[in-house]
């Protein structure tokens, strides 16, 4: 059970002070409340018309476990607010936490808590969110929380890096420079092997973090420039038996992404041998 911060109450009355605290309970039953996307809109209207516990509102929301990254996402992700929301240029509050190096679980819980409401504006493929992900500078965030961060940071950081990719405008970003390009090959290959190194290839919060990787190395095997780059910097376990066992039995839907990465990458050299052709038994059993 998370412990609430203790609220000073002043030299009240014992009466009164019974009072206040029958209205702070009621102030957090309507906060637990916020995390259901049934009762979060009366919620929200019933807090807002409370005027009694003003003063102890803003500690129990701020205090309270993911209040705060659930009324923030509720913006990013609506889509009468999206665009106000990115117009006030909230989201550039959030980047310094994605900036952290740190690994303690407070920070961890603080980044992905940031990468969620990010993730929530980039769902949506809108170009103008895409604009402003880019021009804010986002894409250096991301890739640090996929440095540093735990699986579940990592998987939401890599799938905004998805979502950009995704964009055209977003896929000439990441190609153009040759130390973006690297600096995003360099990441998920670490990650791959770190995963691997480490033995959780076949868990089930690492196959969804593998299949965002997988939908971005495909999606860079679309561009020419950036998929002759990558035949030096596939991880060879892709092309593994055991690793695409992994995907037949975890995710299958990733299998047609991984094939055809290896297609794209293949038609771009005669140099090598192809994978495809290795791994196309595999696939089919």
């Amino acid at each position: 059970m998370y412990r609430w911060p203790e609220l000073q109450f002043g030299s009240w009355n014992p009466s009164e002070v019974a009072y206040r605290a029958r209205e702070t309970d009621s102030v957090v039953q309507l906060i637990e409340a916020l995390n259901n996307d049934a009762t979060r809109e009366c919620a929200l209207h019933l807090l807002s018309k409370n005027r009694a516990i003003r003063e102890e509102m803003a500690p129990l929301l701020w205090y309270s476990v993911g209040t705060i990254s659930i009324l923030l996402q509720c913006v990013a992700a609506n889509p009468s607010t999206k665009m106000p929301f990115i117009e006030a240029k909230l989201p550039l509050y959030l980047y310094p936490l994605l900036n952290n190096t740190n690994k303690e679980r407070p920070h961890q819980f603080l980044r992905l808590a940031s990468l969620s409401v990010i993730g929530a504006l980039a769902k949506v493929d809108d170009p103008n969110v895409i604009n402003f992900l880019l021009e804010s500078e986002v894409f250096p965030c991301c890739i640090r929380s996929m440095e540093v961060g735990d699986v579940l940071s990592k998987t939401v950081a890599t799938y905004i890096v998805y979502k950009i990719l995704i964009n055209e405008e977003g896929l000439r970003y990441c190609c153009t420079v040759a130390e973006r390009f690297f600096a995003l090959v360099r990441v998920l290959g670490s990650m791959v092997l770190k995963l691997a190194e480490e033995g959780q290839l076949a868990e089930n919060p690492s196959i969804r973090l593998l299949k965002h990787i997988i939908w971005c190395y495909h999606r860079l095997s679309e561009s020419p420039r950036s998929c002759d780059g990558l035949r030096f910097f596939l991880p060879v376990i892709l092309s593994d038996a055991a690793f695409i066992d992994i995907f037949r039995q975890g995710d299958p839907s990733a299998v047609p992404h991984l094939q055809q990465l290896f297609h794209n990458v293949s038609n771009r050299t005669s140099r090598i041998q192809t994978i495809e052709t290795m791994i196309r038994p595999l696939v089919k059993g």
